[in-house]
C-alpha cells in the first residue's frame, strides 16, 4: 500500500540521517544531490566536500573509472546494478582498505524528465575479508597434503597462499 508524500518524505529524511550504508543521489550531470553523512566512509567528510561533487571527487581511494562506469553503465542502459564489489581506500580514513557492494538505481524525475540515479553503498569489508580467508582455506584443503615430503607440502602451501 502507497503511503502519502508526506509519509515519504519522513522516510526518505530517517534513512538519510540515521541509515548506516551509504546512501547518494546524483543528478543527470553525475553531481551528488543529497547523500547519508553517517554512512560508512564519509562519515568524516563535510557536506561541501560531497554535495555538487561527482563520486569520484571524494572517493579519491577508488578507480575513477571504475566508478564512473558503473554510473554510466546505469544512465545508459536504464538498468538497476545490483550488488557490485568493488575495493579501495576509504575516503575518510586511506589507512583502511575497503570493500564495499554498490548498488545504483535509475530515477526519473517527473519536473524535467531528466534521468538522476540513487546509490546504495554498503561496507562489505569484514564479510569479504571472511570469504577471502574461507576461500585460501578452501584452496588449501584441495591442494596441500598429496604426499608426505615436507618440501612439497611447503611449496604446495605457498602455491595455495598466491
Amino acid at each position: 500500500m502507497a503511503g502519502s508524500p508526506a509519509d515519504d518524505s519522513a522516510v526518505l529524511d530517517a534513512l538519510f540521517a540515521g541509515s548506516p550504508q551509504g546512501l547518494f543521489v546524483l543528478d543527470s550531470e553525475r553531481k551528488v544531490t543529497r547523500y547519508n553523512p553517517r554512512g560508512r566512509g564519509v562519515r568524516r567528510l563535510s557536506a561541501e566536500d560531497v554535495i555538487g561533487h561527482g563520486v569520484e571527487d571524494f572517493s579519491p581511494g577508488f578507480e575513477p573509472r571504475e566508478l564512473r562506469a558503473m554510473i554510466d553503465e546505469v544512465l545508459e542502459t536504464g538498468e538497476p546494478l545490483r550488488g557490485r564489489l568493488i575495493r579501495g581506500r576509504s575516503p575518510s580514513n586511506p589507512r583502511r582498505t575497503l570493500a564495499l557492494e554498490v548498488s545504483i538505481f535509475p530515477m526519473y524525475r517527473l519536473s524535467d524528465d531528466r534521468p538522476g540515479l540513487v546509490g546504495v553503498v554498503e561496507d562489505v569489508t569484514a564479510k569479504q575479508a571472511a570469504a577471502d580467508r574461507l576461500a585460501v582455506l578452501g584452496r588449501v584443503h584441495e591442494t596441500v597434503g598429496s604426499t608426505l615430503d615436507v618440501r612439497t607440502t611447503a611449496d604446495e602451501l605457498v602455491r595455495a597462499g598466491a
